[in-house]
């Protein structure tokens, strides 16, 4: 009887280590890479907000979507590229692009690859999204040559601005709020949270290893806490100190490498990951628009 209990707790072993290399190398990978694809309301449409419809073709012919929202005022004092986040869309910014339109901003704010109605299969976390970016600046400056451009990303959307800006240096200035500093850190802290404070490293690192050959790029490549390092221009960076996604200390680490010289943090007290323009309020927003006049005006 006991030797028959023995060869039964051994096969389930055996069944329940088999179970998890599968999901470690055959699941966890396109869990990272191929976030679940939304669409919300479109409030340039409800608002009758002008705007224009727009659609870029990649090197690596990734097709992106996206919109050309265009200033509500007779002077335009910029162009702002909208980045969002992981699992997010274009139209998660439609509100704020009426806001720049009606302080006189244009906006180009596009669904990152993998998203949305965006094509590709992989989303890379900023390793081909820099390149996306530089692809739209590139449109920005067909259309408006002498138009002062700068960059503004939320969660992922902060991670790809960060790259962004270190990379292509017309980018004049950035607003970054609530990213990471490196994709092996923020993978390890969300497998953690999801197994209830129990880390488990290895799993990570092999799933990352996984998906950098199927998506073609290197995570390692993927810190934006050196990226900082390698930029100049304005920056603001902000960060909830209630965020439960990304650690509130990682903005600041951002910040403290941050190697511009004007640069700005901003802490919002009691802000969770979702929550930032709620508690901060009025007080936050304001913050943020005198930050962008200041780099424009």
């Amino acid at each position: 009887m006991k030797r028959r209990i023995y060869k039964i707790g051994l096969v389930l072993i055996v069944l329940i280590i088999a179970a998890l290399a599968f999901v470690v190398h055959n699941v966890l990978p396109y869990a990272l890479l191929q976030p679940q694809r939304v669409t919300t309301t479109n409030y340039l449409e409800t608002e009758n907000q002008n705007y224009t419809a727009l659609q870029l073709v990649t090197k690596d012919s990734v097709t992106l979507k996206g919109y050309h929202v265009k200033s509500n005022k007779d002077t335009v004092y910029g162009s702002i590229v909208l980045i969002h986040g992981i699992g997010g869309c274009k139209e998660h910014f439609t509100e704020l692009a009426i806001d720049l339109a009606n302080s006189g901003y244009d906006s180009w704010l596009f669904d990152n690859r993998a998203h949305g109605e965006s094509g590709g299969e992989y989303s890379t976390y900023g390793y081909h999204e820099k390149n996306d970016i530089s692809l739209i600046i590139d449109t920005i400056k067909e259309n408006q040559p002498t138009s002062k451009i700068g960059i503004w990303g939320n969660s992922l959307g902060g991670a790809i601005a960060l790259q962004a800006i270190e990379k292509d240096k017309r980018i004049a200035f950035g607003i970054i709020e609530s990213t990471f500093t490196d994709l092996n850190q923020i993978v390890y802290d969300y497998q953690k949270r999801f197994s209830y404070g129990i880390g488990l490293e290895w799993i990570c690192d092999i799933a990352l290893n996984k998906a950098s050959k199927i998506g073609a790029f290197n995570s390692e490549d993927v810190k934006p806490i050196e990226s900082v390092k390698n930029i100049s221009c304005p920056v603001l960076i902000a960060h909830g100190n209630a965020d439960g996604n990304i650690k509130f200390e990682y903005g600041k680490q951002l910040y403290t490498n941050l190697a511009s010289k004007d640069k700005v943090f901003v802490e919002v007290d009691n802000a969770d990951h979702y929550n930032m323009y709620d508690a901060g309020g009025e007080e936050y927003s304001t913050k943020l628009f005198n930050f962008l006049k200041r780099q424009t005006h």
